[in-house]
């Protein structure tokens, strides 16, 4: 009697505001069993409340992650905003090739084609890693997040923070990101050596400040902030400063207009054809999005 086995995927970064999409979209399907990864084990019962198989994984345990890929296919790799991501991502490729999993699907940064945002090149380093090592993959690589508003608390009672001057940034709803990445470890035969740049919408700071002030019904002043204070501010709580110097860099460029296609959107029919909808825009994220937007932005 032939039983059909369920494929197994790995979520790794699965209590992040991606890797969360990912596991909610991938229980759906009951051709697959969810393998979220957590570090600690309150997040347990969340996980099995949406049908995921939780698995404890400290990315600086070795052990622990020799477990959590044994009997994978297919492996959603994200890593920590810290300067580790290149040997944590190591740690998991190395073990995965050892347990056969089949198929990586990761998920790094931006592909601007300048070497000054050390951390785009430490994440290509990552894929020509696992490129290397055999394994079937897709590369994806999303712009700046729109829950960065959010997220990095730019978004404040009558004010955006703008650390880019005025130059034109390509965003991303991280939602869509997801959407890629759980449509790549369902379908590995169509992505299998792909790479996707993930980035559907350009605007300034001060054209998104001012969809913001429409929502809000009240104006929203843009905040200009060096990138050395939000470095410095981001290090003293806690962040990693390799990491976090990348960022700096990164605005700086940003606002200098010193990277190559900074506003460069990408092709939208061929996200619409893998995942049956249109990426967001700026519009539809706030839309969508509005109450939260509303509550951070009024004063």
């Amino acid at each position: 009697m032939n039983i059909h086995k369920k494929r197994r995927l790995l979520v790794i970064g699965a209590t992040g505001k991606v890797g969360a999409e990912v596991v909610r979209t991938l229980t759906q399907d009951t051709n697959i069993q969810t393998v979220a990864a957590i570090r600690r084990n309150d997040q347990a019962q969340s996980m099995l409340d949406i049908g995921a198989e939780p698995v404890q994984l400290d990315l600086d345990d070795i052990s622990t992650v020799e477990k959590a890929v044994a009997g994978i296919d297919g492996i959603l790799l994200m890593t920590g905003y810290t300067v580790d991501m290149m040997k944590h991502s190591k740690r998991v490729i190395d073990s995965a090739k050892r347990a056969k999993v089949d198929h990586i699907v990761h998920i790094g940064a931006s592909g601007a084609d300048t070497a000054e945002v050390s951390h785009w090149g430490w994440h290509q380093m990552i894929e020509a890693y696992i490129e290397k090592q055999g394994f079937r993959f897709t590369h994806l690589r999303p712009e700046g997040f729109m829950q960065n508003l959010i997220s990095f608390g730019w978004l404040q009672p009558g004010t955006l923070t703008n650390l880019i001057g005025d130059a034109r940034w390509c965003w991303v709803d991280a939602r869509d990101v997801a959407a890629i990445a759980a449509a790549a470890l369902m379908r590995p035969d169509k992505f299998s050596g792909q790479v996707w740049r993930l980035g559907y919408d350009a605007t300034t700071m001060s054209e998104v400040a001012e969809m913001i002030s429409k929502l809000a019904g009240q104006p929203i002043k843009l905040e200009q902030l060096d990138p050395q204070v939000f470095y410095e501010s981001a290090v003293a709580s806690g962040a990693d400063p390799a990491y976090m110097a990348c960022i700096r860099d990164q605005f700086r460029l940003n606002a200098a207009g010193a990277i190559p296609d900074a506003d460069k959107t990408f092709d939208e029919t061929a996200f619409k054809a893998a995942i049956g909808r249109l990426p967001s825009t700026w519009p539809d994220f706030i839309q969508r999005n509005a109450e939260v937007l509303k509550a951070a932005a009024i004063s």
